[in-house]
């Protein structure tokens, strides 16, 4: 664990990615022998889950003419069609990626993805066989962790996960799926005492109440004034292929140019971070061993209506997570039920309902100006709150830098 951890902001841009893809559409219509506008614009298409257009730019082009990238987004891009013809697509895809990679880690992303698409396509030995290698050519890749260990839970095999856990581990691995996949396999596996210790959210999660920003007179009217800047963001979506997120609108970058309370929220979160950090004291903890010495502060905002909700997840590119809550409706904050609230737990359709229930839930209720800080291997959910207004959260991750 490293004394100190120094925070940096991520980059903003000052256009969004539906802006941005219309520009280099528009450059590369008139600019079609291009292959540079042409790339950027397959990446932009996914990332706005154009799925098929992507694909489309691409047509009757030899992959093996393409650089590893180029073939890597036409692999997610069939992925995300989720349909048996894509699917298997992406396997022979995700096989030229392989063999067109320069890099092992490289090698690693391409397998990961052959494995995933295996797994879908119910070829599991070659899947497993697939994530494998990828792990040996890049023990870090937290893609191919996360798929090996959800096919052992898959086959009820909890203590083959811990297994191929330590193994990476003895690495000199640590990152949230892994630590994830050991919780989760610990309870599986009845003990309890040692899942809750290595999920760690009762020692290391923070709740507390975010200190006015300067220039407003109180906490709520900054909130005021952040709900309206983030209800008003050019860069808010409904919807967003591959996330957590069901019935909800987001905003992938609210840190642009245009977004002065957004920053000013994101200095202040990472004042809170330094002080909860400070205060953790060393004791070997995977989790804490894995401190990075710098750490970039990501950011994205989730605003549910009435229906809206996130699936169980952990946040796999984060060492540490949070959230601020901007507006809460009044029958979450006053409420008796977990309509609206976040709870952390672990999914009950991986390690089974009575491993579920022994290990646990916490709900907790957000209040406006509330910030939470947890372990980003931590597993949350949050629930449909049913309300007419508008449930307001501005998430966060700590990535190492």
């Amino acid at each position: 664990m490293t004394d100190h951890m120094t925070i940096d902001h991520e980059v903003g841009k000052r256009i969004t990615a539906a802006d941005e893809c219309a520009l280099v559409r528009a450059a590369y219509a008139r600019n079609p022998a291009s292959t540079l506008l042409r790339d950027r614009l397959a990446v932009l298409f996914n990332r706005n889950d154009r799925f098929a257009e992507a694909i489309a730019l691409y047509a009757g082009v030899d992959p093996y003419t393409l650089g590893f990238a180029e073939v890597l987004v036409l692999v997610h891009a069939h992925m995300a069609l989720e349909q048996p013809t894509d699917t298997a697509r992406a396997a022979d895809l995700a096989t030229v990626a392989f063999e067109v990679a320069d890099e092992d880690f490289q090698r690693a992303a391409a397998l990961a993805a052959r494995g995933k698409a295996q797994r879908r396509m119910g070829a599991t030995d070659a899947a497993e066989h697939s994530l494998r290698q990828a792990l040996i050519h890049d023990p870090h890749n937290k893609d191919a962790c996360k798929r090996l260990a959800s096919l052992h839970f898959d086959a009820g095999a909890p203590q083959r996960v811990l297994d191929d856990m330590a193994q990476l581990d003895a690495q000199g691995v640590g990152h949230s799926r892994l630590f994830a996949a050991q919780t989760l396999a610990l309870a599986q596996l009845g003990q309890i005492d040692a899942a809750r210790a290595q999920d760690g959210w009762d020692r290391f999660a923070h709740r507390g109440t975010l200190a006015t920003p300067a220039g407003f007179d109180t906490l709520d009217a900054f909130n005021a004034a952040l709900a309206a800047e983030l209800l008003t963001h050019p860069g808010l979506r409904y919807e967003s292929y591959g996330t957590a997120s069901e019935q909800t609108w987001r905003i992938d970058a609210p840190a642009t140019g245009a977004a002065p309370r957004v920053r000013q929220l994101l200095d202040a979160l990472a004042g809170t971070i330094d002080a909860h950090l400070a205060g953790l004291a060393a004791d070997g903890h995977p989790w804490l061993r894995a401190r990075p010495g710098t750490g970039v502060l990501h950011s994205w905002c989730v605003i549910t209506e009435s229906t809206g909700f996130e699936t169980w997840h952990v946040h796999q590119f984060g060492w540490l997570s949070g959230v601020y809550y901007v507006q809460i409706p009044d029958g979450i904050a006053t409420g008796t039920d977990a309509a609206g609230c976040i709870a952390f737990g672990i999914p009950e359709d991986m390690v089974g309902d009575d491993a579920a229930r022994a290990f646990g839930s916490t709900v907790v209720r957000p209040q406006a100006g509330t910030v939470m800080l947890f372990p980003s291997h931590c597993y949350h959910r949050t629930f449909p709150h049913g309300a007419a207004q508008r449930r307001i959260c501005v998430a966060f991750d700590i990535w190492p830098g």
